[in-house]
């Protein structure tokens, strides 16, 4: 047999030139094999030399094996497909008897449970982002000048908050650039668990750069509100004996001396 091109086949299972006509090309995966190679006999030659009417096939060990498996993967797949045509059915058939029992929500429910959705989702987003008040923003007309420089800084901000690397995947300013103004520097972290371990640790870091969490905004929104209660209720009171602390990462109001409970003798 002659090769396909001006260049000399390589044999698939020596990985030699083959220089000469003895050898076959399998008639799966088109490769070439040294006669010898294939341990083929004098017969089984004759036979793939012929150019008109050739009835033998000759197959490498490789696809010889994957012809063999065939049959078991096709039954497999069969009864896969089997199997989840049967689940896809039972899927149907409860979401159509759950549809019937069920009640429409009202429209006011509806929209408020597709908000509280949409707020979940973007809480989740938003959690593996951190906000950076503070850093020095570049005046550089070339963008990735621009980032450069926060990345940079931020970094040294962090190389100063834990001794590892964390895998910074993109910056960003916030807001329109205004003159002698700062935008905030949003921080996109790899994974949420890195943004937590900077928020637990932001307090080894001694400089002028403040970092907070990617709140969204009806996040914003009540803690704004809260810190107006604050202040109306340490007015009445005449001290500050009250102040905000994130409980199970929700803001509260407590007491920062609060009293304890008295036991009976």
């Amino acid at each position: 047999m002659s090769s396909q091109n001006n260049e000399e086949p390589i044999c698939s299972i020596c990985n030699i030139l083959i220089h000469d006509l003895k050898y076959a090309i399998c008639d799966s995966c088109k490769r070439p094999n040294h006669y010898k190679c294939a341990v083929l006999s004098t017969t089984e030659q004759r036979c793939l030399e012929l150019k008109v009417s050739r009835r033998v096939k000759f197959y490498c060990d490789d696809c010889e094996k994957g012809l063999q498996v065939l049959p078991q993967v096709l039954s497999t797949l069969s009864a896969l497909k089997l199997e989840i045509n049967s689940l896809r059915d039972a899927f149907s058939k409860q979401i159509q008897d759950v549809t019937k029992q069920a009640a429409p929500l009202p429209e006011n429910q509806s929209n408020q449970l597709e908000e509280m959705i949409e707020e979940y989702t973007d809480r989740q987003r938003r959690k593996k982002n951190l906000i950076f008040i503070d850093i020095n923003e570049s005046d550089s007309c070339d963008v990735e000048v621009r980032r450069k420089t926060d990345l940079d800084q931020v970094i040294q901000v962090l190389n100063s908050i834990t001794n590892e690397q964390p895998i910074i995947n993109s910056t960003h300013r916030l807001g329109k650039k205004l003159e002698n103004k700062t935008r905030p520097l949003k921080v996109i972290f790899q994974n949420p668990d890195i943004a937590l371990s900077i928020l637990k640790r932001k307090h080894l870091y001694n400089g002028t750069v403040r970092i907070f969490s990617d709140k969204t905004p009806k996040q914003r929104d009540y803690l704004n509100q809260l810190k107006l209660e604050l202040d109306r209720l340490n007015s009445i009171e005449g001290s500050h004996e009250k102040t905000i602390k994130y409980i199970n990462g929700t803001p509260k109001i407590i007491d920062l001396h609060p009293q304890k409970t008295q036991t009976k003798n």
